[in-house]
Order: C-alpha cells, then sequence, then structure tokens
C-alpha cells in the first residue's frame, strides 16, 4: 500500500486549523460557522502544488478574517473608550436636516416600522438586507473567480494580485481604527441613548428593539465587534471595487457597482447599522487603501513581470 506522504504546509494548514477551534472552544468563544474552517484539513491535505499556492495566496485575506473574529476577545477591554455622544452629535449636526433635527439613521427606522406592514416597506426591508450581507460574500468571490482564471491568464492574475494589495491595506486601515478608536453604532442609541457601553448593557442588549430584520439581527448577535462602526467597511468595499475598476472597465460595468455602492450606503443607514459619518469614513478609508494598495503593487513589478515571476507567491 502506498504510503501517504504529506509536505510542512500541509501539515501547518491542519494543525493551525485545529489549533484555532481549540482556543476558540477553550474560551467560549465557538460559534457555527467557525467549524466550517475544518473544511481546509482535507482541502490541504488532498490537494497539490495548486493547494499550496492558494493557502499562500490567500493569506492575506484569511488573517484578516481570524484577527476581525477575534476582536471578541479585544471588545471587552474598549467599552470604556467607546464613542457614543460625539458621532451621534456631528451625525445631527451635519444631517439633522434630512430628518427633523435628528440622525437619518433612526428616522429610517421609523418609516420602516411605519411602513413595515405594507408591501413596500417589506420589501424595501428585505432587500436592504441582502444588500447588507453581501459584502461578506461579493469580494471573496470576486477575488476567487480571478484568482482561478489567473491561473491560465496574464491579465486575471494581476487582477487579483492589485485588489488583493488594496483590500489588505483597506482591512489593516479597519483594524487599526477600531482598536484606536471604538464607536458606537446608531443602533445603540436607540437602545440606551448616549449611555456608555459596560458588560452589562451588552449582555442585556436586545437586538430586536434597536434594528429591523431577522438576517441583520443574527448577524449582529455573533459579530465579533459591536463597536466597530468607523470606518464603514460595508460601505468602504464597494468602494474601494469602483475605484480599482475605474481604468480596467467600461461604463456599464462601473455603473453597475455604483448602483451596488449606493444602495450598501442606504442599506446601512435604513437597517440603523450605521451614521453617514462612518460611510464617508469608509469611503475615505477605500480611496487611501487605492493609493496604498497600487504603490505596493507597482513597486514590486507586478505589472511587467508577470510572465516571468509567479506574481505573489514566489
Amino acid at each position: 500500500m502506498r504510503r501517504l506522504r504529506f509536505r510542512p504546509w500541509q501539515i501547518a494548514v491542519a494543525i493551525f486549523t485545529g489549533g484555532f477551534l481549540a482556543l476558540n472552544a477553550a474560551t467560549h468563544t465557538i460559534r457555527i460557522y467557525h467549524w466550517f474552517t475544518l473544511l481546509a484539513i482535507p482541502a490541504a491535505l488532498w490537494s497539490g502544488e495548486r493547494g499550496r499556492k492558494f493557502f499562500l495566496d490567500w493569506i492575506p485575506l484569511l488573517a484578516f478574517w481570524i484577527s476581525y473574529d477575534r476582536l471578541r476577545w479585544v471588545q471587552p477591554l474598549l467599552l470604556d473608550r467607546v464613542a457614543v455622544r460625539w458621532p451621534y452629535r456631528i451625525e445631527q449636526w451635519v444631517f439633522g436636516w434630512s430628518s427633523r433635527g435628528g440622525v437619518p439613521p433612526h428616522a429610517a427606522r421609523a418609516w420602516l416600522a411605519t411602513a413595515g406592514g405594507t408591501p413596500a416597506g417589506s420589501w424595501v426591508l428585505w432587500m436592504a438586507q441582502v444588500v447588507y450581507l453581501s459584502h461578506i460574500f461579493a469580494v471573496p468571490v470576486l477575488l476567487l473567480i480571478w484568482w482561478v482564471a489567473g491561473l491560465s491568464s496574464e491579465q486575471y492574475r494581476g487582477r487579483f494580485a492589485r485588489h488583493l494589495y488594496a483590500f489588505t491595506a483597506l482591512n489593516a486601515i479597519g483594524l487599526l481604527g477600531y482598536v484606536v478608536l471604538p464607536v458606537a453604532p446608531p443602533w445603540w442609541v436607540t437602545l440606551y441613548g448616549t449611555a456608555q457601553p459596560s458588560p452589562e448593557l451588552v449582555r442585556g442588549a436586545s437586538l430586536a428593539a434597536a434594528m429591523d430584520g431577522r438576517i441583520v439581527q443574527e448577524m449582529i448577535k455573533t459579530a465579533a465587534d459591536w463597536f466597530a462602526a468607523i470606518p464603514s467597511l460595508h460601505a468602504a468595499y464597494p468602494t474601494l471595487l469602483l475605484l480599482l475598476g475605474r481604468k480596467d472597465y467600461g461604463w456599464s460595468v462601473l455603473a453597475t457597482i455604483a448602483l451596488y455602492d449606493l444602495a450598501m450606503w442606504i442599506a446601512c443607514v435604513a437597517l440603523n447599522q450605521h451614521y453617514i459619518i462612518d460611510l464617508i469614513a469608509g469611503a475615505m478609508a477605500a480611496a487611501a487603501a487605492c493609493w496604498i494598495g497600487d504603490r505596493l503593487y507597482f513597486r514590486r513589478g507586478n505589472a511587467t513581470v508577470h510572465s516571468q515571476q509567479n506574481w505573489i507567491v514566489s
């Protein structure tokens, strides 16, 4: 019988995955979706060179997901520094004219409460949730398509690499912002006014009383950090896609991305998840990430030596 021989990188993937799950279980922070990471073990053990290439190429995005997920350890340490009052006041000062002196997210939720029983209100709520949820899948799916196509196309290899650099920069900006400047979302103010978050208030939070939509309530219930409002990556992701695609796509594709971007902004406000100032901060983070990512991409010479180099994995 032929003896299986696993390479060091395959063993490393298996050990890391097992350790990740064991640590989550030991700290009582494991969630149902964490168990899906077990799929990485057979994927690594029974894949060849392309499997190694895939895991190495995707390390920056996997590292971000793990780092963001582990913010659930950090959140209790940040509660006394969470900004609650001043973001609300700035939103009220800048955009209060659109909501009779209040803030747009609260005005939008009040409209949903009034129109919730109507076909129009139900449709808006459902579509807003679908759009809000889509950011979890949209960028990874696009990157996966480009990665697969890049196995035989220099153009798509370059597109994957350029987006990878930019989104890695954006994710780093987001993580830094969440730790340095934790900010309460508008739904927190709906529940508790401008009260400072505490472990007791967090444990007793009734999400159904703070936001509409079962899908969004379940998302926030399992979220790693409730006070990661600035910058809004929900707004930043489609904005960065638009910025990166401005030289590669025609007007029809850019218009589609722009509409998706606008729909995401509306969904974030309508579902009481973000102030408009959070979204603006997300757009600014996207612009910074686009600049940083392009500088890193072209500095490595990826634009000119794709055919001679193994682009990301040497």
